[in-house]
């Protein structure tokens, strides 16, 4: 098993555990013990007064356990619409860590979108990247700060690393692995969105490049409506950017065909270092997660002419995927500026990874089937060797690969067949993997 495997792993058995946890202490909830002492019970934590067992039920569960009169409701609406604009709405004005840090993340967004939207911009892109950045790093802070989920560089012995007298934050894409954990493709867009930007980020720091603003004008719109998605899912609708931004006016659509390609062609100019990354990290992407609009979302603006100046409800229209007919998304694909990357044919293109085995087998399994799950039936089946063996090629051809170059296990459909086939059974389940099943 790869590093990456090891990492995804690691990621789903804590995200599993979280889930545990936060059921049990729910269900003692509900049979009558209060959040506080549940808070000291598992936390040790007595300073929280049931606003961390809320926000961790809510997270890892999905469920709500506060219930509030509409007076109440109004008075909570209006403190965290002061909170998230970093103003405390007390007398004592403190605000907890993680308001100023949502409150900063904000400013940061909007602060990229002032500079990309602006015409008279020359440094467009690149201001984008680096401010969104600053912008996701503070965000993942904040939500590991509110559910008590340690996110400090740390020494062997456990002691905070220190720089300038401060602790040591994990950097962006450690954050990103703990406060976006899930394995679902919403979760993987997100990160693999983020990756291209800390990727393209290095390669950017000391350039000036404005031929990059039409290359990743598709993943700087997807970047930007993750983060307000993230945003209002963990921080409530008071947090939204939506009702501080505008639709920019555009010039591009109203000029000639022949204007239009001296304007690509100039900025097509790209360092060769940069077309190779961007081209790189779209072909490395999974084909799921490069079709999802959480890793790229192009935005075709299309004009229309209303009956009457105040009959239009809007100056342009969004149309999203999958609510128009084939025949017009055939048409925008011709349109899109931002090309899809050249898929060419790979030896081990027939292999699939262990995070699509997972995918395909809970796609038809009644159970819950993970990558730990996955780890143990390869165990239980002798499908491959273990991890740094000494013949890693001595594998179960029928159902796995070695791939030399690439330096990894590669599963068929015959594997995802027989896990199918065989786990279905719960008493099976349980002789392969070791457990009982869960149902989903």
């Amino acid at each position: 098993m790869g590093s990456d495997d090891s990492l995804l792993d690691g990621q789903n058995s804590e995200a599993y555990e979280h889930r545990r946890l936060a059921e049990e202490m729910h269900t003692r909830w509900l049979a009558g013990e209060p959040k506080s002492q549940l808070e000291i019970a598992y936390w040790n934590d007595g300073t929280s007064h049931g606003k961390r067992f809320t926000s961790y039920v809510r997270r890892w569960l999905g469920v709500e356990t506060e219930r509030r009169s509409e007076q109440t409701e109004r008075i909570h609406r209006l403190e965290a619409l002061l909170r998230v604009n970093g103003i405390a709405p007390t007398e004592a004005g403190d605000l907890a860590e993680e308001h100023r840090l949502v409150a900063k993340a904000r400013e940061s967004a909007l602060a990229a979108v002032r500079v990309y939207n602006d015409p008279a911009a020359g440094f467009r892109s690149e201001t984008f990247i680096v401010l969104m950045v600053i912008a996701w790093n503070s965000l993942f802070q904040a939500i590991l700060e509110r559910d008590g989920v340690d996110y400090y560089v740390r020494r062997p012995d456990g002691l905070q690393v220190l720089v300038d007298e401060r602790p040591k934050v994990l950097d962006t894409g450690e954050l990103a692995a703990r406060a976006v954990s899930g394995d679902d493709r919403r979760s993987r867009g997100i990160r693999a969105n983020l990756d291209f930007f800390l990727g393209l980020r290095h390669q950017i720091a000391h350039r000036y490049l404005p031929a990059l603003d039409l290359e990743v004008t598709a993943e700087a719109q997807a970047m930007l409506l993750n983060f307000e998605n993230l945003l209002v899912d963990e921080f409530g609708d008071e947090a939204a950017l939506g009702d501080r931004l505008t639709v920019p006016l555009q010039l591009s659509g109203f000029r000639s065909k022949e204007t239009l390609a001296s304007l690509r062609a100039a900025q097509a100019q790209l360092p060769v270092d940069v077309q190779a990354y961007l081209r790189r990290h779209r072909e490395e992407v999974d084909e799921d997660v490069l079709r999802t609009s959480e890793y790229a979302m192009p935005i075709f603006f299309v004009p229309v002419a209303a009956n009457r100046e105040r009959s239009a409800d809007a100056v342009v229209r969004f149309i999203r995927p999958g609510t128009t007919t084939p025949e017009v998304e055939e048409a925008l694909e011709q349109l899109a500026v931002v090309a899809k990357p050249k898929r060419v044919p790979v030896v081990s293109d027939d292999l699939l990874r262990p995070t699509e085995v997972v995918n395909l087998v809970s796609e038809r399994l009644p159970f819950r089937f993970t990558l730990d799950t996955h780890q143990r039936a390869w165990k239980h089946y002798a499908v491959r060797p273990a991890t740094d063996s000494a013949e890693p090629e001595a594998t179960d051809e029928q159902h796995c690969r070695w791939d030399r170059l690439l330096r990894g296990y590669g599963y068929t459909r015959a594997w995802v067949d027989k896990l199918v086939e065989e786990l279905s059974d719960p008493l099976a389940y349980e002789q392969v993997v070791g457990f009982r099943p869960d149902k989903k």
